[in-house]
């Protein structure tokens, strides 16, 4: 992991889980330099944001997977995925077609990945560690 772009209080103590928030987050760094350093050409910002989109996709399914395996609920964890990821996509043609903003879409981005680890991964965290702890 890249030990200083996910804040601390972020992290979670499950290895994979930081590991792949230390990816996304770093992802996102690179779309919204991408996006924000040539106002006219969203190529490189739209192929990279397509990328976050499909790894945001493998991150869900490897939490979903995790909480599934070990008796966490996760309904409503799930439905909070679904609703980031149609985000996401909502966004990659709403830049396409020039009819985003641009700097505002990458603060809340970025917010919005550190709320849903507040409110939700820190908990998943929380559920996998207590299950997986020797008895």
């Amino acid at each position: 992991m890249s030990a200083n772009l996910v804040p601390n209080e972020l992290l979670t103590g499950v290895a994979e889980m930081d590991s792949q928030h230390d990816l996304l987050f770093t992802e996102m760094q690179r779309v919204k330099h991408a996006l924000l350093a040539v106002a006219e050409d969203h190529d490189e910002g739209l192929a990279l944001l397509s990328k976050l989109a499909e790894d945001l996709d493998a991150h869900f399914a490897w939490e979903e997977d995790a909480a599934r395996a070990n008796g966490i609920p996760f309904a409503g964890h799930t439905r909070e995925h679904a609703r980031i990821a149609a985000f996401v996509r909502a966004k990659i043609g709403e830049i396409s077609s020039g009819g985003c903003n641009i700097p505002a879409l990458m603060v809340f981005m970025e917010r919005q990945f550190e709320t849903h680890v507040v409110h939700y991964d820190l908990k998943l965290a929380r559920e996998l560690r207590r299950v997986q702890a020797p008895a």
